[in-house]
């Protein structure tokens, strides 16, 4: 028990003194003791202080002490206050006690034992009053924080009888949800709650109910979907989440607890969501449909353009400087446009999930090398000083996709001449980063001294349509924007990395780590006994094409490489000629007129067994063709796309005649 304070209200001086003589010796620390004299004085005390108890002299000045344990207790009601009186007088104490004394105490039998057993008596007293104040307040706050979560709850907690059909509690809640006052709607009936049930969930809201009752176990949540309607005939949805909470006599769930929320505006943002997937596929499949005709439209003639272009240059007539002079700008003009043309359709494909990758053998430092040679031009053009190295712990040959490798090496070098100033440097380094035993980690690094890219640029030069120069830079060197963002992508395709430093008017640093599988020695003994030369030379090839410039451009190939060939219009007359006469090999258009190249194809697996076997390699200006799956079903035995080069067309038909491809330069000689 802490020290006890006690107020002593008392008029006479010696009977003060002797009180509190006798407090000092009673066995109960006390603390401190102030002395009153009259009513008003004792009042004004409480307002500023609280004492542990009050002795009070039943007879002061003014006033009786009755009337100031009654002002004391309005004061104050749990306050313990012992009467102290002159003579003893029992009418006079039960009077006391009952206006809320705690004891009665005649002043002359005041002893220290005696006020000893009533601190002691007191000090319980308080103790009992303390654990039922606290449980007291534990309860009601208790029932204020349940009050609270069920009125307050913005969901929506009911108990319903689903035996009898009747209401047992809920929080009003519904009410708000389906903007009805509380005594608009009758919820104790089962014609009450029809009501409020949308007609297309009724037979769904028995089902669930029925279930409720006979197979639900106890402490199983079921949860359910329903439509209410709102006071304004709007649908409201809730979800509901129930227990059982009562069973009859017979074990059947006759009361359930339930919770329940309002998830109209998720239902909505559901069926807005499927509408937005299905505007976007839509969007998508327009998208497609306009760069698939774009595709075949533009590159249908650029295939000529390209194709002729070469056969000149490559022809070994006589042209005077200005003649070849303007016969390489046509070339210069015609790849750049294909190249704007591809990082378009690229970035479309790796969008639609449709950019494939290949993986086969191929010699690393050749590819690279045929690489470099042809970069070597357009840094000498520039005076650039271009330099590649290649480090000896780099394997010769490599597993991977090596067109892929050749697609990001040509963006990021390409990149690097065009914003080199000339006199500068562009360097090109390839090292071994890590040797994981079956496969390889490879560093590639492409540096330049040109005019560097800002700090603030640098964060977003691999985005979409992003360039990292003013327009007076991008009207001065060109492009897409698609180039580094298709470069980042197909590095991540093929699980590397890519990143970039940079200062402003110094130069940039490009680097890309990627991994490759490890070649074989089988593959250099292939190369190695491969032919220098190549001839289709006793070989029978039938080729459909509706444009007249490339029909021209296929006969001069094909005759250059000795086949024997026959060049049709469409797929009709591909069909006419298959009737009497065998091929080794069919190139097929799939654009053509009368019959286009996949219906010829299915007529041709349906009704022409004996060439069932006979390799199709389908041409096509459309770069997404092969991923159509109408035309992935016809299963051709290989794709070219236009405009195509003479050595990627040979290459193909080399690989299924099983003949070994020449170098470049002998396709084209």
């Amino acid at each position: 028990m802490p020290p006890l304070s006690i107020l002593l209200v008392e008029d006479d001086d010696i009977d003060a003194m002797k009180l509190s003589r006798a407090i000092s010796r009673a066995q109960v620390e006390i603390g401190e003791v102030r002395v009153c004299k009259y009513a008003e004085e004792a009042l004004q005390m409480l307002d500023i202080w609280t004492p542990g108890c009050i002795f009070l002299d039943y007879q002061l000045p003014k006033t009786n002490g009755l009337e100031l344990l009654k002002a004391v207790k309005k004061r104050a009601p749990h306050l313990p206050v012992i009467v102290l009186t002159s003579h003893g007088d029992e009418r006079l104490a039960v009077e006391m006690m009952k206006a809320g004394a705690l004891d009665y105490f005649p002043k002359s039998e005041v002893t220290p034992e005696k006020l000893t057993k009533a601190f002691h008596t007191m000090s319980q007293m308080l103790e009992m009053e303390k654990g039922r104040e606290v449980a007291e307040n534990e309860l009601a706050e208790k029932e204020e924080f349940i009050n609270k979560v069920a009125l307050l709850s913005p969901n929506i907690i009911y108990v319903i009888d689903i035996e009898n059909w009747t209401n047992i509690f809920h929080n009003k809640q519904i009410w708000k949800i389906l903007g009805y006052s509380e005594c608009e709607v009758e919820t104790d009936t089962r014609k009450g709650l029809s009501r409020i049930i949308n007609e297309q969930d009724q037979h769904t809201f028995r089902e669930h109910y029925n279930h409720m009752r006979y197979r639900v176990k106890d402490a199983e949540v079921v949860e359910k979907e329903f439509r209410l309607k709102h006071k304004d005939n709007s649908e409201i949805w809730i979800i509901t989440r129930e227990v059982p909470f009562k069973r009859n006599a017979r074990g059947r769930v006759q009361e359930v607890l339930g919770t329940a929320i309002d998830i109209t505006s998720r239902k909505i943002a559901e069926r807005e969501l499927i509408q937005a997937k299905k505007d976007a596929e839509e969007a998508t499949r327009i998208k497609s449909d306009f760069l698939s005709t774009m595709s075949h439209e533009i590159r249908t003639p650029m295939n000529a353009i390209i194709g002729f272009t070469d056969l000149l240059l490559s022809s070994g007539f006589t042209f005077t400087g200005e003649e070849k002079q303007h016969l390489n700008t046509i070339k210069y003009s015609a790849d750049n446009l294909l190249v704007i043309l591809n990082d378009i359709l690229d970035f479309s494909k790796i969008e639609a999930g449709k950019f494939g990758l290949e993986s086969f053998e191929f010699d690393l430092r050749e590819k690279l090398g045929y690489l470099m040679k042809t970069f070597e031009i357009r840094a000498r053009e520039k005076s650039i000083d271009f330099t590649f190295d290649c480090s000896s712990e780099v394997p010769q040959i490599v597993m991977g996709d090596p067109y892929r490798l050749n697609q990001i090496m040509v963006n990021l070098i390409g990149n690097a001449i065009k914003f080199t100033e000339e006199g500068g440097f562009v360097k090109v380094t390839v090292q071994l980063e890590q040797d994981h035993g079956d496969d390889i980690d490879l560093k590639i690094a492409v540096t330049d001294s040109g005019i560097g890219i800002s700090e603030n640029k640098l964060s977003v030069i691999f985005d979409s349509f992003s360039q990292a120069h003013n327009n007076n830079a991008v009207r001065n060197f060109g492009g897409t924007g698609l180039g580094l963002s298709i470069t980042r992508k197909i590095t991540e395709l093929m699980n590397g990395s890519i990143s970039a430093s940079s200062t402003l008017g110094e130069g940039s640093a490009f680097t890309v780590v990627l991994n490759f599988g490890k070649g074989s020695t089988s593959y250099e003994e292939e190369k190695t006994d491969a032919p220098s030369t190549l001839s289709l030379k006793g070989h029978r090839i039938l080729a459909a094409e509706d444009i007249l410039a490339n029909q021209i451009l296929l006969k001069h190939l094909l005759n250059k490489w000795e086949a024997e060939f026959v060049i049709c219009n469409n797929g009709k007359e591909v069909l006419h000629v298959l009737e009497t006469s065998d091929f080794d090999l069919i190139l097929m258009d799939i654009q053509m007129p009368v019959m286009d190249g996949v219906t010829a194809m299915k007529k041709i697996q349906s009704s022409y067994p004996r060439h069932q076997n006979v390799p199709v390699i389908a041409l096509t200006a459309d770069t997404f063709a092969e991923k159509t799956p109408e035309i992935a079903a016809c299963n051709f035995s290989g794709f070219v796309t236009k405009p195509f080069k003479a050595e990627e067309l040979i290459r193909v038909i080399s690989q299924h005649l099983k003949i070994q491809a020449p170098a470049a330069q002998a396709a084209l000689s």
